[in-house]
């Protein structure tokens, strides 16, 4: 359940970035604010679809390759 929940606010989230980017880009053209909303995009899709940038298991108290 958690992760369903997870998954549909990622959607929500994604879908107002998408929103915004194709407002502020095509209808209203503000392009500061359509620079920071696209780049935002492309930083999101690019952690969640690259593996090694996401932490697996990190703890308080522990740090990744701290021996």
């Amino acid at each position: 359940m958690k992760k369903l929940a997870q998954v549909l606010a990622n959607l929500v989230l994604y879908g107002v970035l998408i929103y915004y980017a194709v407002d502020s880009t095509f209808v209203e053209f503000d392009p500061w604010f359509a620079f920071v909303v696209w780049f935002l995009l492309i930083v999101a899709v690019v952690v969640a679809t690259v593996p090694g940038l996401r932490a697996k298991s990190v703890s308080p108290g522990e740090y990744p390759g701290d021996e």
